[in-house]
């Protein structure tokens, strides 16, 4: 079947509206998770009334659309907002929008935002167009008296506008390297399609063109995933300044246990261990969560016998506080304390 067109997200939209996704209604248990699990840390409870957005964000992943969850147009909040998809619309010039719905005639697969359809104030609802009726619009909708639905609204006053995705569509995002005096932190792209063959640690062994491309893509999707407040999966791959262009391996956090306080990991080749580099890494990765995700945390681990890794985590700024069953260190680091050392005279 055809992905990312907008035919194919009115299909997925109407089929995901009649599933139905449910809050917390007549006794049952909420069915969001796979709705929710996009944006980290956000649980059914919290979700439970609020998740019309989120419904759609959900169906443009399903039917093939490469979208983060918070967009750098989206000046507001992430994707789980009305108001997040006009901002996040109005700033991308490949993607159409509509105000009102005078003199325009929607489309199936596009996305249409109502004020006061719930309660009086503006952005208060999202869903998609199955069919255009002429006076009236047949939409696919989460939340609907906290369910989802597909459901005929009149073309008035409560339409504020329509986003049109184009078909194929991928979003774009300028992403930063990271970069220290010593190092940079890369964010990769097809560019590092060799580098990322040759060094991507999957046994560590040579990867063909197509596997690269997979951790690539994989890479991708994860970065776009990241918002502040919340870590799914951040891979950087890790450079010298003064030869960017080779890879000495790779760091980042993984949110898999938690998403506001991950886990560091720091995979450096043969070659660059014991050179000072993994510390270096640690404390560029400890001020990214704090200072652009703002997360509360990062813990740390290691073997025993990794007593580079230790120290690398120890002098990037972490403090042990503990081991594992095997007396594997744990380590911890928490952005609302000044220093490793404050930690340890605190007790």
């Amino acid at each position: 079947m055809e992905k990312a067109t907008r035919k194919h997200l009115a299909e997925v939209a109407g089929k995901a509206a009649l599933t139905p996704f449910h809050g917390f209604v007549e006794g049952k248990e909420s069915n969001l998770e796979p709705v929710i699990r996009h944006f980290p840390g956000w649980t059914p409870s919290e979700a439970d009334g609020l998740w019309c957005a989120a419904f759609v964000y959900y169906c443009c992943l399903e039917a093939g659309f490469e979208i983060p969850v918070r967009p750098d147009e989206c000046k507001t909040c992430h994707l789980a907002g009305c108001i997040a998809w006009e901002e996040f619309a109005k700033g991308d010039p490949r993607i159409a929008y509509q105000p009102g719905s005078e003199g325009f005639v929607p489309e199936a697969g596009d996305i249409v935002l109502y004020d006061r359809v719930f309660e009086n104030r503006e952005h208060d609802h999202i869903g998609i167009v199955m069919e255009d009726r002429g006076d009236a619009i047949l939409a696919a909708e989460g939340n609907i008296d906290n369910r989802s639905g597909i459901i005929e609204r009149p073309k008035d006053a409560h339409i504020r506008g329509y986003i049109r995705i184009p078909d194929g569509y991928r979003y774009r995002r300028m992403t930063m390297d990271y970069q220290t005096e010593n190092l940079i932190l890369h964010f990769v792209t097809e560019d590092d399609l060799e580098e990322v063959a040759r060094t991507w640690p999957a046994d560590h062994h040579p990867l063909s063109d197509a596997e690269a491309q997979g951790a690539i893509d994989s890479m991708r999707e994860n970065y776009g995933r990241n918002a502040k407040g919340g870590i799914c999966h951040l891979c950087l791959a890790v450079c010298r300044a003064d030869n960017p262009r080779t890879i000495m391996g790779w760091c980042g956090l993984d949110g898999t246990r938690n998403h506001a306080e991950p886990e560091i990991f720091i995979l450096l080749d043969e070659p660059y261990r014991g050179k000072g580099y993994g510390t270096l890494c640690v404390k560029e990765l400890l001020r990214i969560a704090a200072e652009d995700y703002a997360l509360s945390g990062v813990h740390g681990g290691c073997a025993k016998e990794n007593v580079a890794s230790a120290r690398a985590m120890e002098k990037g700024g972490m403090v042990r506080y503990g081991t594992e069953d095997n007396g594997d260190p744990l380590f911890r680091f928490r952005a609302d304390h000044k220093s490793c050392q404050e930690e340890r005279n605190d007790g």
